[in-house]
C-alpha cells in the first residue's frame, strides 16, 4: 500500500520541481537492494540492486563519502518480467498531466519496494555519466564511476557538493535500442509535458534508470534534460548539533524525522552473499548525440562549491570578482563561466569578454583567460575571429592562451 505523507518544499533545490513524501507499507520487495558484509580490508561493500531477484546494477561501494564506487550493468530490464512496469507503461509514455496524477500512475511499481519511506521527484537529470558521454556507454565490467560518490570535493574551494539525482546509469542493453521509437520522443521530450522517464537514486549524483531509454536517447540526441520521476530512498539520518532534533535525508532533502509518521530509525540492512556477473554491452556511436553541452560532475558541483547557484550573475557581480584580490572570487568566476559554456553558452560568450577586456596574461588570472580564450575559440563569428586575431597580433607563444588561440582554424 502507498501512502502519500505531504508535499514537499522544493524552492531550495534546482535539480528538483515538486517532491512529495510517500510510505509503503506491506511492500513486495521486489525492486531492492541487498549488500554484503563490509570488507575491512578494502573498506568498501558490493551491493546490487535487484528486480524480481535478478541485478540490475551492479556496485562496490566505499566507505569514504568523497571516494567514487566502482559500478557494473545487471541482467537487463528488458529480460526481467516485471507486470507492474507493463501495467504503467501506458501511462507514463503518455502526455504529462501533473505530479500528483504522476505518482499515482506509478503507485504499482512504488508498491515493489521495501517497507518504509521515500520521497518521488519531479527531476531534471542529464542523460549522461557526468564525464561527457553517453550513460548508456558502460563497460562489461565493473569500473569506476566519478558521479558515483556521496560528496564530490572541489580543491578550489576545499569544500564538497552532497550528491543529487543529476546522471543516469542503464538497466537496459543498448541492443534493443529502437531509433524509430527514440525519434518519436525527440519531437517532444523537451516539453513541458514530455512523458517523464522514471529512476531509482542510486548514489551520490547517479540514478538508475528504470524505464525510458529511448526518452534519454532522444534527450542526449536534442542537447536537453530528461525530465524524470526519480524514486528516492532514505539514506540516513542525523542529530542536529544545536538540539535533539533528529532529520532524516532523501539525497539532500532534509524532513525532520518527527513528520514521518509511526518512524522508528532505519532498519538494518539484511546482508547477504552478493555475486558479480558480466553482462555483455554493445557501445552506442555517439558522434550524432549532443553530450558535450552537458555539465561534467566537476562542472556542475562546482557552481555549488562556488555559492553561485542562487546567485543573479550580473556584469556587477562579474566585475567584482575580476577585481577582487582574492583567489576564491576568481575561482568562483571560472566556475560560472566553465558551467555556463555548456548551459548558457551565449551568456558564457559575455563573461568571456568581459574576463579578456580586463584580463592580464599573467599571474593569478592567467587559468581564466585561457578558458575565456576557450569559450570565445569555441564560436565561430567574425567577432570571435577578431578577437583571436587581436590575441596572437599582441602575444607570442611564451603567452598563457597562445595554443587556445591558434588552433582556433584547425576544425575548419
Amino acid at each position: 500500500m502507498i501512502s502519500l505523507q505531504k508535499k514537499l518544499d522544493t524552492s531550495q533545490y534546482l535539480w528538483c520541481d515538486e517532491a512529495v513524501l510517500i510510505q509503503v507499507k506491506n511492500g513486495k520487495s521486489a525492486l531492492t537492494e541487498i549488500c554484503s558484509e563490509f570488507d575491512d580490508e578494502n573498506y568498501t561493500e558490493k551491493a546490487n540492486l535487484m528486480l524480481n531477484g535478478k541485478p540490475l546494477l551492479q556496485g562496490e561501494y566505499p566507505f569514504c563519502p568523497t571516494c567514487s564506487a566502482w559500478l557494473a550493468r545487471g541482467y537487463g530490464i528488458e529480460h526481467i518480467d516485471c507486470p507492474e512496469l507493463k501495467k504503467i507503461r501506458h501511462q507514463i509514455n503518455a502526455e504529462y498531466e501533473n505530479f500528483q496524477t504522476a505518482v499515482e500512475n506509478i503507485a504499482p511499481l512504488l508498491e515493489l519496494l521495501d517497507d518504509g519511506f521515500y520521497v518521488v521527484a519531479d527531476a531534471k537529470v542529464y542523460p549522461t555519466n557526468g564525464e561527457e558521454h553517453y550513460f548508456a556507454n558502460v563497460p562489461d565490467e565493473l569500473a569506476e564511476q566519478s558521479a558515483a560518490c556521496n560528496r564530490y570535493y572541489s580543491s578550489a574551494f576545499f569544500t564538497v557538493t552532497k550528491g543529487f539525482p543529476a546522471y543516469l546509469y542503464p538497466t537496459q542493453s543498448n541492443s534493443v535500442l529502437n531509433l524509430e521509437r527514440a525519434e518519436y520522443y525527440a519531437d517532444i521530450i523537451d516539453k513541458k509535458n514530455a512523458p517523464r522517464a522514471i529512476a531509482y537514486h542510486e548514489y551520490g549524483f547517479l540514478c538508475a534508470l528504470l524505464d525510458g531509454h529511448h526518452k534519454a536517447y532522444a534527450a542526449a540526441k536534442k542537447g536537453c534534460m530528461l525530465s524524470t520521476l526519480v524514486i528516492i530512498p532514505m539514506s540516513g539520518t542525523v542529530k542536529r548539533a544545536d538540539s535533539s532534533e533528529e532529520l532524516a535525508f532523501f539525497s539532500e532533502i532534509c524532513i525532520p524525522a518527527k513528520e514521518l509518521s509511526g518512524f522508528k530509525g532505519i532498519r538494518p540492512k539484511i546482508k547477504k552473499r552478493v555475486k558479480f556477473s558480466t553482462y555483455e554491452n554493445i557501445f552506442i556511436d555517439e558522434k550524432n548525440l549532443n553530450i558535450k553541452i552537458y555539465p561534467t560532475i566537476e562542472e556542475l558541483t562546482g557552481i555549488y562549491a562556488a555559492g553561485a547557484e542562487h546567485l543573479t550573475i550580473t556584469e556587477n557581480l562579474i566585475q567584482q570578482w575580476l577585481e577582487s584580490p582574492e583567489q576564491e572570487n576568481h575561482n568562483r568566476l571560472l566556475c560560472v563561466l566553465k558551467y555556463y559554456a555548456k548551459t548558457k553558452p551565449e551568456q558564457a560568450y559575455q563573461i568571456a569578454k568581459k574576463i579578456i577586456s580586463f584580463a592580464v596574461d599573467n599571474g593569478e588570472l592567467k587559468t581564466l583567460l585561457i578558458a575565456a580564450y576557450r569559450v570565445i575559440s569555441g564560436k565561430k563569428c567574425e567577432e570571435s575571429e577578431n578577437l583571436i586575431l587581436e590575441y596572437i597580433i599582441n602575444h607570442d607563444k611564451t603567452n598563457s592562451a597562445w595554443e587556445v588561440c591558434t588552433s582556433y582554424w584547425e576544425d575548419e
